[in-house]
Parts: structure tokens; sequence; C-alpha cells
């Protein structure tokens, strides 16, 4: 090929932008050749580039991506199509950077670097400073919104729905020992160990009625910890659809109601505690439940439970003798355990205990609260061999009226709990008003 030539050759090159080089993939990244475009986008603020000789590459590299471009190589070796692409920043006079990407394909020639003969690239350059600008401020946006997650302590997810997966932030890893992507995640649902077995059907439900449509839920949980231990948790969601409005994921977050309560804490009043029994006094009860009680959504519902521990005394002075244990404080730990710890439960007498069940998804939650205690009562202390086993009573009164005040929610209350002292055995009865027509 005549000078001529070569020169028509190296004019039409250095039309394209960015410009065109060979470059030997050996371990400086050797220029072979290049056009006066290319050096001219690549050059940085130190380097006076002699076009005539041949130039390593990674001597013009920003040094701090040095080992950034090395790591970029070494993950396209496994590619199959001969392709290499790899992106690095060079200092400007200002004291900017500018970002340079590299595309190339393999050709058939080969350079002998030392004693290896190593495979070269033809390649384009091309000035990609504004789109990685861009890339790096949303890259740091994520990675701002990511450490607020962590910090707060709040379980955020997204659920494909046409693959059925479920993925978490990296937090979950840590609070449940679990991997956290989880695949298959409604064939798991039934058969998960992670969420408590009273949870599981009501989950199931709010599932399959998001499937079904429903945009947004809001509901409690149980999760079980790696650790062994049950937490509440609440659970929001919301259903994202695509350009054709078709469902296509879920988003949402856990968060944890005891955070929420030590959060919620800080900001309202404390509640005063029973000597013996660890829960709250009456007076205190009572103010937090009023306070409860007027916060509460028009269209939420919340319940409130009277117990009365009958034949206490009798019992509870031969357990107290022969095991050192008082009734009192048993039971007002397994009231803790079995509710909420945003409910609130508080000692009105010497034998009788308050409830406030608030921001409950159905009825049906409560009764099965009230029927396990009466369960749990009559397994512990009810003795065949005596007339004075012990039993329990329980009132039930829902409020669902928007402006009912405490006074009526309790008189309400007293008045199931009469109905289920007439028992003799452990039970609990609900309050129906009734109308006169």
């Amino acid at each position: 090929m005549d000078d001529k030539t070569t020169d028509q050759k190296d004019q039409l090159l250095n039309t394209v932008p960015g410009g065109v080089a060979k470059i030997a993939l050996d371990d400086t990244l050797t220029i072979l050749y290049a056009t006066d475009t290319f050096f001219s986008l690549i050059k940085n603020v130190s380097e006076k580039i002699n076009t005539k000789t041949t130039l390593a590459l990674l001597r013009i590299v920003y040094s701090a991506d040095i080992i950034y471009v090395t790591q970029q190589l070494a993950a396209q070796k496994i590619r199959k199509d001969n392709i290499i692409n790899f992106n690095f920043r060079t200092l400007q006079s200002n004291g900017s950077f500018k970002w340079v990407m590299i595309t190339g394909s393999k050709t058939e020639e080969v350079h002998q670097s030392g004693n290896k003969s190593v495979p070269v690239y033809s390649c384009i350059a091309m000035d990609v400073t504004e789109h990685m600008l861009k890339y790096k401020k949303l890259e740091q946006v994520n990675n701002y919104h990511r450490i607020i997650s962590e910090l707060s302590k709040e379980l955020y997810f997204e659920y494909e729905i046409a693959t059925d997966t479920l993925v978490f932030t990296e937090l979950f890893r840590e609070v449940f020992g679990k991997d956290s992507v989880i695949s298959g995640f409604r064939k798991k649902l039934d058969k998960t160990k992670m969420i408590h077995p009273d949870e599981v059907p009501g989950v199931i439900k709010v599932y399959s009625s998001m499937m079904s449509g429903r945009k947004q839920v809001r509901f409690e949980l149980r999760l079980i910890s790696k650790e062994g231990a049950p937490t509440w948790y609440i659970c929001y969601a919301s259903i994202i659809f695509d350009d054709n409005k078709n469902p296509y994921k879920v988003i949402g977050k856990l968060a944890s109601i005891n955070t929420i309560k030590k959060e919620a804490e800080t900001v309202t009043q404390k509640p005063q505690l029973d000597n013996l029994t660890k829960v709250c006094t009456k007076d205190s009860a009572e103010s937090m439940i009023t306070e409860a009680m007027s916060k509460q959504e028009p269209d939420a519902l919340s319940a409130l439970l009277l117990i009365e521990i009958r034949n206490y005394k009798g019992v509870n002075e031969i357990l107290t003798s022969v095991k050192g244990e008082n009734i009192l404080t048993t039971l007002a730990g397994y009231f803790k355990e079995r509710f909420r710890a945003t409910d609130i439960i508080g000692r009105l007498g010497l034998n009788e205990f308050i409830v406030y069940v608030k921001d409950i998804r159905t009825d049906r939650y409560v009764y099965e609260k009230a029927d396990q205690i009466c369960k749990e009562v009559e397994n512990r202390y009810s003795y065949e061999h005596t007339k004075n086993g012990l039993s329990i009573s329980i009132g039930v009164a829902f409020k669902k009226e928007e402006q009912m005040e405490y006074s009526a929610l309790l008189a309400n209350a007293k008045t199931a709990l009469i109905m289920a002292k007439k028992e003799n055995n452990n039970s609990f009865e609900v309050f129906y008003e009734t109308t006169n027509k």
C-alpha cells in the first residue's frame, strides 16, 4: 500500500468519532496503532503522546482505575464472542475526569510481548463522561437508600409475579439467617418455617387477594428470627403495573412492631407498670387505651378484652407454697407473649386484667386469642381432684364506631364478662348490641 493510500485511510479513520486503534491484550494494553482522534480522546494532563511509537494504554488510565480496568478484562475472559469492553477515567488539565469507553473485537493478528503471544483487538473509543456521571449519581442515590433502609432496620422487598421470586435487601440475611432471594415463593408459603404457624393462613389469604387485583395491603404477622424468637412485623405492600396496566411486581417492606413501639414511646407517655405482674397499672392502661382510641382510623377495627381470674386465691396459695409460683405473674407473662407488642395490657384489680387489641384485620382474630387463653388455663390449672380449680372468664367488646368513648367500650366488655361468668368453666363471651323494634 503506497503512502498516498495510507494517508487516505488515516484520514478516513480519523473521521470516526472517538477514533480507532489496535490494542494488544498484554499486561499494559499496548497501543500498536491509533488515529489522532483516538489519542486526542484518551490523553490526559500528564501525557505527551508520541503517535509514532507504541504506547501502554494503562499509563494513561487514572491510577485509581488501573485495578478496575484489569478486573473488567479478567471478568470478560469467559466471553465467547471475542469482544472486549471496558471503561476508565483520565485526568484532565482542569482537574476534572473524562470517562472513556473502549470497545473492540479480536483480530487474527498477534503481538509478541516478551515470551508470550497475545491477541490484538481492533477497537473504537467513545467519550461516555456524561452517561457515567449520571450512572454514578444514580449509584450513589441507590447506596444512600440502601444504607438508610439498613439503618432503619426495615426489610424492603420486591416480588416478581411472573417468576414467583421474592427478593429482600441483604438485611434479611442478617435477621433471619436465610438467603435474601426466595424462588418459588408461593409453593413454599404453605410449608415455611419462617412465618409463625398461626399467621400462615392469613398471609396466604392476603397474597391471594393481591394476585386477584387488590392494589395495597397492610397487615401484621409474626416472623421467626434466626434465633428462633417470634417477632411481630407490619407488612406494607403495593402492586406495580406495567405500561399495559398488567400487574407484574409487588413492592413493600416489613417493619418491626417492637421498633415502632420504641419510637412511639419517645413521643408519647411512658407506661407505668404494676409491681407484681409487670403489665400496665389501671390508670396507665386506661389512659393509653383512651389515647389509642382517639388516634384510631375511622374504618379501623379494635377490641377490648376484660379477663377475670376465678378461684384465684386458693390455687395460688397452693402453687406459691409448692412451686413458688404466683399465678397472676405467670398469666400476665403469658398474655404478653400471646398478644402483640403494640397491644395494651393492664391490671385493673386484684385478679382482673384488660387488653386493648388495636388495628386488627377481622374479629375472628380476637375470638381465636380468647379461645387460646381459655384452653391454656384449662390445660395448666384445671385440677379434677379439687373444686377449687382455676378458671378464667373473658368479656369481649369491639370498637366499630368512630365516636365511641372508652367508658362505653368498657361497659360493653363488662356486660360480656358477666355473661361469660355464668359458665362454671373457662369461657368467653362477645358483646352484641341488641336493637328494639
